[in-house]
């Protein structure tokens, strides 16, 4: 029989205006995964590019994001309380997505245009995706421990008919639920259902997945991995990651990839600060809309 990897295709996702990003990938996959066939897909620029509002808005609410994440009281510089760690769930506080957010929430948009049309599941790179590193039970991985993992997975994939399945990931799924109740009897070895996932740095989507999110994206609210992950929780997404060999239900960041330099050279900055411990204040939506009333009241006196 045909391997399900035989007919599977990549999107490779980067910002033209980081060639170097580009290379070393592509380099990486013709050395570990010859077999993979593999496109570069010119990301939205979300410094340069103009986004519609009707595919991605502007603000994002931490609401649904405070389930999972751990936010704690905002400051300014003077020390005074912006928000507390209570407002961060109800009502939750709105920021604005930065630009990188924002870029990359279109980008994954476009993609998901491109899967929906597609008659197979696409491999969805983002161009930080690493393929060698140290394995959780030990030993480095690399492309033939991803191909074999990745058949395995794509095989459960079939019986199982999945949205997306995850090959890189952090946080809640079965063996690790917050909010699921697991399901009984003898956990899988490689596939686990998400429910509260994080990254977006590679995954499978099939057709029907793709259209489902296009379906919500109306327009998308959330930063990707957030938004993909909600749709999950609330089982509108049928939504698995893929297991490594020693990954178990402890294992809170696992797959059969990582992140290059997650922390270094990123061009997204997460607008909420995120693990990267970015600034928390820079993007809060009321911040910005507090500066703009006093420009414009400064605009009617002054035309007065």
């Amino acid at each position: 029989a045909d391997s399900p990897l035989a007919r599977l295709t990549a999107l490779l996702l980067g910002l033209e205006r980081r060639p170097d990003r580009r290379q070393r990938c592509e380099e990486m996959l013709a050395k570990e995964v010859p077999w993979l066939k593999s496109e570069f897909f010119r990301a939205t620029d979300g410094k340069a590019d103009t986004i519609p509002d009707t595919e991605v808005s502007k603000t994002w609410n931490t609401k649904h994001n405070s389930f999972y994440g751990a936010y704690e009281d905002v400051m300014d510089k003077d020390g005074k309380v912006l928000h507390t760690a209570a407002e961060f769930a109800d009502p939750g506080v709105d920021y604005e997505f930065s630009p990188g957010e924002r870029g990359c929430a279109h980008s994954h948009y476009r993609m998901w245009q491109r899967a929906a049309e597609a008659d197979r599941p696409t491999l969805i790179l983002e161009d930080d995706v690493q393929f060698v590193f140290e394995r959780t039970k030990g030993g480095m991985s690399g492309g033939a421990t991803f191909t074999a993992r990745l058949e395995l997975g794509m095989q459960e994939a079939k019986k199982r008919g999945m949205d997306v399945l995850y090959l890189g990931w952090s946080g809640h799924r079965d063996g690790n639920y917050k909010h699921h109740k697991p399901a009984r009897g003898r956990k899988n070895k490689f596939v686990r259902k998400a429910e509260y996932v994080w990254t977006t740095v590679a995954y499978v989507i099939w057709p029907e997945g793709a259209k489902k999110l296009l379906a919500a994206a109306r327009p998308m609210n959330q930063p990707v991995d957030n938004f993909m992950a909600w749709e999950a929780r609330e089982g509108r997404l049928d939504a698995y990651v893929l297991l490594d060999e020693g990954d178990d239900d402890d294992t809170w960041s696992g797959g059969i990839v990582t992140q290059l330099d997650f922390t270094g050279d990123s061009d997204i900055k997460k607008s909420d600060g995120g693990d990267q411990g970015h600034d928390p204040t820079e993007f809060l939506a009321d911040k910005a809309s507090a500066k703009q009333e006093i420009d414009t009241s400064g605009l009617a006196s002054a035309g007065a």
